[in-house]
């Protein structure tokens, strides 16, 4: 790119502009009319944009004309050069020899004449969004944090702006970047020029090693790390991977430990330690750690009693956010110096029902139920265990109880935790999944949309919703909320399967089936990436493939329906014996534990018996299973699609949210 021209003397007027800077990517290694072809074809059509022509007509855009590109200031909106790159990046599919990448920043620019006595533009705002380019590869389209900060008030905007963190560029001037992509434009790939690195401020908290005698007592050592990661995951400009991809190197010590998890989860520092605890009395200690060299940037240990838990995760947190040089805002340090429960018997009671929570089984889930009754007896007032709860029965319903009867909890739960903290995100999204099983889906995107901008990292919530998406059809907006759970969290093979569930749900089985061999590498043993790679299957007509792969996943602790699947699939290769026998197994099963009524229906599908199939659908929806969720997206119901029943099953479910 040209030099961009030095500002004039001090008494210059700037104003703010938004700035679309654009270069064709490789333009050096073109030939001289390959190069003149490719400049004067990206000139039409930026020209042809209607962001270009509103504002050139009303005298609110300034050009600054490259030799491989140039850019755009709108005078405008800050969205103005947002919709223009869209606009851009749609025509230049049809051209995909032009290779472009473009960055956007909102700054100060000013009209100047160059030394040639030309008309040209200069001032950070130019300079800033050449450099936010200058990051980028071809298809990118990245913005200032200051851009995604001002687009991510608007909500049709949020699905598609990706964190990619801070990073030293020319002059060691350190920007925050974001990459802004849709499913269908832009370039969802890290760029290369970045790839290796990772954001300046950013942390993994490690699994803490429980030292205490007693190893149940791994609760407490597994709660303090999840907590931490709550805390510090509220802090803006710092990037903080989610509780599983954390988790994942539990245990793990070999030498090179530290750059793995930097490599994997793109940080620079990882916070390590250990709890131990003995009687009443409690040792904590920790250390924040630079992944490049191993140097402990700091390290204390803190005593006292178990009373003290609360002090001591502020305080670390704290020291992690000093040493990382992030400024923290009054609200923001409130939070983390905020207690939940003042009663330390019920904390540990939460903890423990948090760990047992996390086993996802059916004894697991009552044990954690018992665990939060027994923390609220004692502290009536604990928010967060009202959301244990709610979640719980959020887990439970569909699975090992009706939904219906697990709605009714976990609304009741999330809303009494909302009237105790009507701030707490956790809660917000326990209301959005109670609201979203009750199939009140407007309310439920409110709550969504809440718990979000309470806390922009929480990565649950991105995914949940992402299915709440994908469930009204809005598919595309599904895939780009998954994508961003799986930023935030990259190594939870449920996020990355459920990936896979959405281009399923999209008709793209072979991208499907590519993630979740992806999601296979990452989690061998995953259950739902079995299954959904059994469904690709059989839509692409290898039935046998898809037996045999259904047959893997098949378990019964999860409500059944993956058996209905199994059974469907043995029905439409001609196998009626063995469908109506998989019937009978879950008539059985059915007088021992809880079937979910989809299960029945999705084999009387494949066996052609359309009405009985309908009745158990009605039945899913008296029962308010989740699967009704999936009644306009899923192919299972394309053979009843038409009919009449169907589409008065999907007007009941959905109403005018479609």
């Amino acid at each position: 790119m040209n030099s961009v021209p030095s500002q004039g003397s001090a008494d210059v007027k700037f104003e703010i502009g938004h700035v679309l800077f654009i270069d064709i990517v490789g333009y050096s290694n073109l030939l001289i009319n390959e190069q003149s072809e490719q400049i004067q074809k990206l000139k039409q059509i930026v020209r042809g944009t209607e962001q270009f022509r509103l504002a050139e007509a009303e005298g609110k855009l300034l050009r600054l004309p490259t030799g491989d590109g140039g850019a755009l200031v709108f005078r405008t909106t800050p969205e103005a050069p947002v919709l223009c790159a869209l606009e851009i990046a749609k025509a230049l599919k049809s051209h995909p020899k032009i290779h472009v990448r473009m960055g956007i920043h909102s700054g100060p620019v000013n009209e100047v004449t160059d030394i040639n006595e030309q008309a040209n533009i200069a001032g950070a705002g130019i300079n800033i969004a050449q450099r936010v380019m200058d990051c980028g590869d071809a298809g990118h389209i990245l913005l200032s944090r200051h851009v995604a900060d001002d687009l991510k008030h608007y909500a049709r905007w949020r699905p598609y702006l990706h964190e990619i963190g801070e990073y030293k560029v020319k002059h060691g001037e350190i920007i925050s970047l974001v990459n802004f992509y849709t499913e269908e434009l832009g370039n969802p790939q890290r760029p290369q020029n970045i790839r290796g690195a990772a954001p300046v401020k950013s942390v993994a908290v490690l699994p803490f090693v429980n030292l205490s005698a007693d190893k149940h007592d791994e609760y407490l050592s597994d709660g303090m790390t999840e907590e931490l990661i709550n805390a510090l995951a509220r802090v803006p400009g710092l990037r903080v991977p989610g509780r599983t991809s954390c988790f994942a190197f539990k245990g793990k010590t070999e030498a090179d430990i530290f750059r793995k998890v930097g490599d994997q989860l793109h940080v620079n520092t990882v916070l390590e330690g250990s709890v131990r605890k003995a009687g009443e009395k409690l040792r904590v200690t920790a250390q924040l750690i630079n992944v490049s060299d191993g140097y402990h940037l700091w390290s204390k240990d803190y005593d006292g009693d178990f009373k003290d838990i609360f002090a001591f995760q502020s305080n670390v947190a704290k020291r992690v956010v000093e040493a990382l040089q992030v400024k923290l805002g009054g609200e923001v340090a409130r939070a983390l110096a905020k207690k939940p429960t003042e009663d330390p018997e019920a904390h540990r009671l939460y903890l423990l029902g948090r760990y047992e929570f996390g086993k996802y089984s059916e004894a697991g889930w009552t044990s954690s139920i018992r665990y939060y009754e027994q923390a609220l007896k004692l502290d009536p007032n604990y928010a967060l265990a009202y959301c244990g709860l709610a979640d719980t029965y959020a887990y439970m319903g569909g699975v090992v109880m009706p939904s219906k009867q697990a709605v009714v909890k976990e609304k009741e739960f999330a809303q009494k935790a909302l009237e105790l903290d009507p701030e707490l995100p956790e809660a917000h999204l326990s209301l959005a999944c109670a609201l979203g099983g009750a199939f009140d889906w407007r309310n439920a995107q409110i709550e969504f949309d809440r718990a979000i901008e309470l806390n922009p990292n929480l990565a649950w919530a991105y995914e949940i919703y992402a299915w709440f998406l994908g469930g009204v059809g809005r598919l595309d907006e599904a895939i780009a909320k998954d994508k961003k759970a799986i930023e935030l969290d990259p190594l939870n093979s449920f996020f990355q399967s459920a990936l896979a569930y959405f281009l399923y749900h999209a008709r793209r089985y072979d991208d499907a089936i590519v993630q979740i061999k992806k999601t296979l590498e990452l989690d061998p043993a995953s259950t739902l990436g079995r299954h959904l790679l059994g469904c690709c299957l059989l839509w692409k007509g290898d039935t046998a493939g898809a037996i045999a792969e259904f047959q893997q996943s098949k378990i019964v602790v999860t409500g059944a329906w993956y058996q209905g699947l199994l059974g469907y699939a043995y029905a439409i290769s001609g196998d009626r014996p063995k469908a109506e026998q998989m019937l009978r197994e879950l008539e059985e099963m059915a007088k021992r534990q809880y079937v979910n009524t989809t299960a029945f229906a999705s084999i009387y599908l494949g066996l052609g018996e359309k009405e009985k199939a309908l009745d158990w659908l009605d039945k899913s929806y008296q029962d308010q299973e989740s699967a009704c969720w999936y009644l306009t997206v899923d192919p299972i119901y394309d053979s009843v699609r038409n009919e009449p029943r169907f589409q008065a099953l999907v007007q009941k479910v959905f109403g005018s949210n479609l």
